[in-house]
């Protein structure tokens, strides 16, 4: 399975995960985000990498391959719900990230 990816911000994940999924953010000398889900006992790490805006495929791929495996939410309700928080933000003219696009090939 794989799928086309458009850029994630950090500000849109970080707010899924944060306001929609319950984690906890810990920011660590400014060189990263520890995420954690107190009721799953779930930790993980992202980058900050000031350079970049958005989240880099690879640890897209980790968060949601996570959030599967921990019974947090599966990867297609997440990206549905990348989706949907995106439409809202055009509809709200907030900034947003490019467009988030997936197709699942076989």
């Amino acid at each position: 399975m794989s799928e086309r990816f458009s850029q994630i911000s950090y500000q849109l994940i970080k707010r899924v995960l944060i306001e929609k999924l319950g984690f906890e953010m810990l920011e660590v000398d400014n060189r990263y985000y520890i995420f954690t889900h107190p009721e799953t006992d779930t930790i993980f790490t992202l980058p900050i990498l000031p350079h970049r805006k958005n989240l880099a495929l690879m640890n897209y791929r980790t968060i949601y391959n996570i959030l599967d495996k921990r019974g947090i939410m599966s990867q297609e309700a997440f990206q549905d719900l990348l989706k949907d928080l995106q439409k809202q933000e055009k509809s709200n003219n907030e900034p947003v990230a490019t467009s988030l696009n997936f197709a699942t090939a076989t």
